[in-house]
């Protein structure tokens, strides 16, 4: 019984594997990867395949019907090629992975490394426990035991393709990120007070990626209102202030440039607020 399910007890080890390190708090990155990419496009597919080939044995064609019809390679109950049982695994597992994810959109945990984990992992447990079952029904054959025979061919085809997936981890671990484009978002919005004044509100939010320091001027038809010379924000900080306008004003046109303090001279961001009356713009 242990020899005959060796490799549903590893496929059963490898998934629980794969829930313990969802589970923990700190999980490392490396180890994850090493236990996502059989998960992905393996054990699901092999469990599964595993449990349809032992359902239902084929009926053995009649010596007259041989002599006409060609047999087909693969056959339900009958054993096929180590190579036949890679493609039907690989494409069973990515069958799975894109129901799963379909599941997995539509529920509150959403697409995550823990939800992924733990959802391919209990598929896996489910068939492989399936297929042990279905075994048991099943006489015990020599050539069950015997083990896979690969070909030379077969072999040099799954040693490139481990390869290549070799190098594919080794490149996304060792790739530095990609630098994400910088930016600062600069706006203006006209604000009506409770005490019906007019003014307006001025923003500034640094996507940098280092902290940067600014100086923003505010003029009203040319002539300067305001100016903070020196404003720092780290990544993602937030600066806002209210600027005042005399009711007088209304008509004119409220402009309001950003500086880089490391490019004095160069307008970086520059936003225009017309005013035809108090609270509309």
């Amino acid at each position: 019984m242990r020899i005959r399910n060796l490799d549903l007890i590893g496929a059963m080890c490898f998934a629980l594997l794969g829930v313990g390190w969802a589970l923990l708090s700190s999980r490392p990155l490396l180890v994850g990867m090493m236990l996502a990419v059989p998960l992905v496009f393996i054990l699901p597919g092999y469990t599964l395949t595993q449990a349809l080939f032992c359902m239902q044995p084929a009926a053995p064609l009649s010596a007259s019907s041989n002599n006409l019809i060609l047999q087909p390679r693969l056959k339900i109950g009958q054993p096929f090629s180590t190579m036949d049982y890679m493609i039907l695994s690989l494409g069973m597992s990515l069958v799975i992975d894109v129901v799963t994810g379909l599941l997995l959109n539509v529920t509150p945990m959403g697409l995550q490394w823990q939800s992924w984990m733990l959802s391919l992992g209990l598929v896996t447990a489910v068939f492989a426990l399936l297929a042990a079952g279905l075994r048991r029904r099943q006489p015990i054959k020599k050539k069950d035991v015997a083990g896979w025979h690969i070909t030379f061919k077969e072999g040099m085809l799954l040693g490139l393709a481990l390869v290549v997936a070799a190098v594919a981890l080794w490149l996304s671990i060792i790739r530095p990120p990609q630098p994400q484009p910088s930016f600062t978002q600069f706006w203006m919005l006209p604000s009506t007070q409770a005490n019906k004044s007019c003014a307006v509100l001025i923003g500034v939010q640094s996507f940098e990626a280092a902290p940067v320091t600014y100086r923003i001027q505010v003029t009203i038809n040319g002539t300067q209102v305001d100016s903070w010379p020196s404003i720092k924000l780290a990544t993602q900080q937030e600066w806002n202030r209210l600027v005042p306008v005399s009711p007088a004003a209304t008509g004119a046109v409220v402009d309001a440039r950003l500086y880089r303090l490391d490019q004095p001279e160069v307008i970086y961001r520059e936003v225009h607020v017309t005013l035809h009356s108090c609270g509309s713009a």
